[in-house]
């Protein structure tokens, strides 16, 4: 049987004016009346967690024999994935785009960033801890090295360990007085990551349309804040304040005592704040409004978590998730399963951010281990998640989502515009897989979802070309999760293995 066909030809030939290679719309003409009604009755409730690798995608590098970090190392929990479920790769926000985490994810969960997206300091701020009202202000912001001689920005994140040494002064600037401004508006300074931190400006008339900062690269000059529309009087009054808020969190920083110490010392020490991304807060549906399924959110880098905490999503701390190398995925693995089995949760999302530094700082070494050990945390959810399911006596069955929202190239060490890798598989296809459990011994529901695989056997980018998924935009990665729903739902129907009569 010719699986792909089984799966992706719709009926009736029809399909969204959307041109798409991948599952998102093809149930949408069929009728699934006699799906939707068995499934309260007889049918397994599908739950979904999206496991999301922050630059996962890469290029062959010459240390490797030109093969990329996926192709190198051995990773059976991935392969798993791969063998067990349908592959493909997708372009997060359009094909030849290099985007950025902020924009791709809006995609992948079904916000058009075309059409939405004003910044990424909303977000970076809310994830921070800052609240935001609407009409403020907010900005991505790095703690950065200026050469004050020449006011060439030579380091443009002063240090990643700054949060071992740094929070003071970055407390400190939350009682900067924005010179000419002092009466009407305020800033609010909130430690993030690492060597970021959420800016937000609160006061009247305050426009986004402007831009930032920072010079994006080391070795360029401190950038002054321009209107993107000198006509907008709004735009005009923002750009002035927000050059008085850098111009006056300089100074304090290069007063500031512990800042001085480490002067004195030789040491890494900011003296400045590059501010890049503004953004004001979103007015859109909730995620559960559009797709229909509770969610919540394992992201300890502040923006991803702004995001979520925008699109309604219950925001989960796991205790030793840095966003980091040290992060500890161990513990973000115990708090998906753990909300997962909650009544009230359909959705996980578990970002991890590791990888994606990896490749901007361009070590090949610290991206393969850190696939090892997401390997391992790949291996307790397949393992803990396929108990539950037994426990609950396949009443709920679990779906795991696995990708990047960009490439970072280690031989770039910035993000790239190449398609990332994508699967979607049961997870009682990917633990049988991993366990080479006998298809004869299964329960007639996991015979059933045994058929939704493609013959891949690899997760790579290369093994992914190969997927029935195609290669499709990620604006269509939700349609892909609610499909395969279905496609699961109607494979167990199709095949029979539940009496139907008896409903």
């Amino acid at each position: 049987v010719d699986l792909c066909f089984f799966f992706f030809q719709a009926e009736d030939g029809i399909r969204d004016s959307v041109a798409s290679r991948g599952l998102g719309d093809v149930y949408k003409r069929q009728d699934l009346s006699i799906m939707e009604e068995v499934s309260h009755k007889l049918l397994p409730q599908f739950k979904v967690l999206f496991v999301l690798v922050d630059g996962l995608g890469d290029n062959g590098i010459k240390e490797l024999d030109m093969k990329t970090t996926l192709q190198k190392e051995s990773l059976p929990h991935f392969n798993a994935l791969a063998e067990g479920g349908l592959n493909g790769l997708h372009d997060p926000v359009q094909s030849g785009l290099a985007c950025g985490s902020d924009t791709a994810h809006m995609s992948m969960f079904g916000y058009d960033p075309f059409k939405l997206y004003n910044g990424r300091g909303s977000y970076e701020s809310l994830g921070s801890g800052i609240p935001m009202e609407y009409g403020e202000i907010a900005f991505k912001s790095n703690f950065a090295y200026m050469n004050d001689s020449t006011g060439i920005v030579e380091k443009r994140r002063v240090d990643r360990d700054f949060d071992k040494w740094g929070l003071e002064i970055c407390k400190d600037l939350n009682n900067v007085i924005i010179p000419g401004y002092e009466k009407d508006y305020k800033i609010t300074v909130l430690h993030a990551t690492e060597h970021r931190c959420g800016i937000k400006i609160s006061g009247p008339n305050l426009s986004s349309e402007i831009t930032g900062t920072d010079p994006i690269v080391d070795g360029k000059p401190l950038l002054k804040v321009e209107p993107l529309d000198k006509t907008n009087i709004n735009a005009v009054l923002t750009a002035d304040v927000v050059n008085k808020v850098s111009d006056a969190i300089r100074e304090r920083l290069n007063k500031n005592p512990d800042n001085l110490k480490r002067k004195e010392a030789k040491l890494a020490y900011t003296n400045v704040v590059l501010l890049r991304g503004c953004g004001s807060k979103l007015k859109v549906p909730s995620f559960e409004e559009n797709h229909h399924m509770k969610p919540f959110m394992i992201a300890p880098t502040a923006v991803i978590a702004g995001i979520g905490m925008t699109f309604g999503m219950d925001i989960k701390i796991a205790k030793g998730a840095t966003g980091y190398y040290d992060s500890n995925y161990t513990s973000k693995a115990d708090v998906a399963i753990e909300n997962l089995k909650k009544p009230e949760y359909q959705f996980g999302f578990l970002h991890i951010k590791g990888v994606d530094d990896a490749g901007h700082d361009g070590s090949f070494k610290i991206k393969i281990e850190l696939l090892k050990r997401i390997d391992e945390m790949l291996g307790k959810l397949i393992k803990e998640l396929r108990e539950h399911e037994e426990a609950t006596n396949h009443e709920t069955k679990y779906i795991l989502l696995l990708t990047g929202d960009h490439t970072t190239p280690i031989i770039y060490k910035e993000h790239s515009f190449e398609p990332v890798p994508v699967v979607i598989s049961t997870v009682a296809n990917a633990y049988f897989t991993f366990t080479k459990h006998d298809a004869s011994a299964l329960n007639p529901i996991d015979k059933a979802l045994a058929l939704l695989k493609d013959g891949v056997v690899k997760f790579t980018e290369i093994d992914a070309c190969n997927g029935s998924l195609g290669r499709f935009q990620g604006r269509e990665m939700m349609n892909l999760v609610k499909n395969f729903k279905a496609a699961c739902i109607k494979s167990i129907t199709d095949g029979k293995q539940l009496s139907l009569q008896k409903t």
